[in-house]
């Protein structure tokens, strides 16, 4: 058993409405790692990045669930071949009653182990940070803007919105719809300033535009960096899908993303069974 603590949006929020929104607050942790899978799409092996950072019981989490899963075979030339992917997993912890908490997995991320070249993938060129909003940061709003960027061929952002804002601070649904709303416009209006490079070769170089995904953290200076192994606590907020984007993959939702990353798209690395351990 542990205690998450959150943090309080001013003190005049709404006892009924703070409620409801801390009923549905979920601690969270992300994982990293590998796996190796087979021409089959069989797990043989996974590792965790530094485990000695992680309670025993997610590992012991961790280890019953990666196993059992499935992802469609690899091909290179039209054969299926054994891989090495990264790993992102996304843990949650919500009240199960008398105390006690229900952990489980609820997403995955797999991709590349190894950068793509600077001609076949997507790169930054300028990708300046968004200004915290003052109105915000006096009201202590916290959160992830989780983005998704179509870029055109000329390297520049066609189009873009907020996929996902998860908050790390909570107060009635009124007060965290408004902290919602003005993160995820001030992400995406920063982001409209933001440059790249395109792929030049390889297969996905003919593409009329690319699309990539972009957390973006908004904390308080006076916060601590949450450590690797630790416990977080958040609101998650709704998903929106633009059509320019593709579906979400199986298992997948953009907090298995690494604030910091960039990442495309699509994987190559795609599940055929669920990821909810």
């Amino acid at each position: 058993m542990f205690i998450v603590a959150m943090s309080v949006v001013l003190g005049a929020a709404d006892a009924q409405t703070a409620r409801q929104a801390r009923a549905e607050v979920e601690a969270s942790m992300l994982v990293t790692g590998h796996v190796e899978i087979d021409p089959a799409g069989h797990v043989v092996s996974h590792t965790l990045d530094q485990p000695g950072k992680l309670p025993p019981y997610v590992v012991d989490l961790i280890d019953r669930a990666v196993p059992s899963l499935r992802f469609e075979p690899i091909l290179e030339q039209g054969v299926p071949v054994a891989v090495r992917s990264k790993m992102g997993l996304r843990l949650v912890a919500t009240p199960a009653g008398d105390g006690d908490m229900r952990i489980r997995l609820r997403s995955a991320h797999f991709g590349e182990t190894a950068a793509e070249s600077e001609a076949s993938g997507v790169r930054a060129l300028d990708m300046k940070p968004p200004h915290y909003p003052e109105s915000i940061a006096r009201m202590g709003g916290k959160g992830i803007a989780y983005l998704l960027v179509k870029i055109d061929r000329d390297g520049r952002v066609e189009d873009v919105v907020a996929e996902q804002v998860n908050l790390t601070a909570i107060g009635t649904l009124s007060e965290m719809d408004r902290i919602r709303n003005a993160l995820s416009r001030n992400a995406v209006v920063a982001a409209r300033r933001w440059t790249f490079s395109v792929p030049t070769e390889g297969e996905d170089a003919d593409r009329g535009y690319w699309v990539i995904r972009v957390p973006v953290e908004y904390t308080l200076h006076d916060d601590r960096e949450t450590e690797y192994g630790a416990w977080s606590a958040y609101h998650p907020g709704p998903r929106l899908q633009p059509d320019w984007a593709r579906p979400v993959p199986e298992g997948f939702s953009p907090d298995a993303l690494a604030t910091g990353a960039v990442a495309p798209e699509a994987s190559r690395f795609r599940l055929l069974t669920p990821i909810e351990g």
